[in-house]
């Protein structure tokens, strides 16, 4: 584990939770699943699914900048939705935001639907795997 790093950005909202935002191993990113929360703790966009995408990418590429990165790192999404994938307009929100951080970038994706996350006014959370030479190219 010598080669395994521990990263967190100093998030108010995060400083009592037993967990990392990110672990490092290698060249090897996993992000812990993205919140719609901004760095004070306030969730932003309450049913509002544009909103909420956007804080999520947001905070994804601010923990990637611990290690010196960006989105283009990023290998694998899995996205959790509370909302109905069957809900177009829902579900183009979310592609319409992703396509604004991503652009051509496309990362190998999973998006599934969940009862409920860690509090009941978020529609989703992204977890995601990153490649440190991905992003040096």
């Amino acid at each position: 584990m010598n080669n395994t790093r521990f990263l967190r950005p100093d998030w108010q909202w995060d400083r009592d939770y037993p967990l990392s935002q990110m672990v490092a191993c290698g060249d090897f990113l996993y992000l812990s699943g993205q919140v719609p929360l901004d760095a004070a703790g306030n969730l932003v966009g309450p049913g509002d699914l544009r909103a909420q995408s956007a804080q999520v990418f947001r905070n994804m590429r601010e923990v990637l900048q611990l290690a010196g990165c960006d989105l283009r790192a990023v290998i694998r999404l899995t996205t959790y939705f509370t909302v109905s994938l069957s809900d177009g307009a829902a579900t183009k929100a979310y592609w319409e935001v992703r396509r604004e951080y991503f652009g051509d970038h496309k990362p190998a994706s999973t998006g599934m639907r969940v009862s409920e996350l860690i509090s009941p006014e978020m529609m989703l959370e992204v977890d995601a795997v990153a490649y440190l030479p991905a992003a040096r190219k």
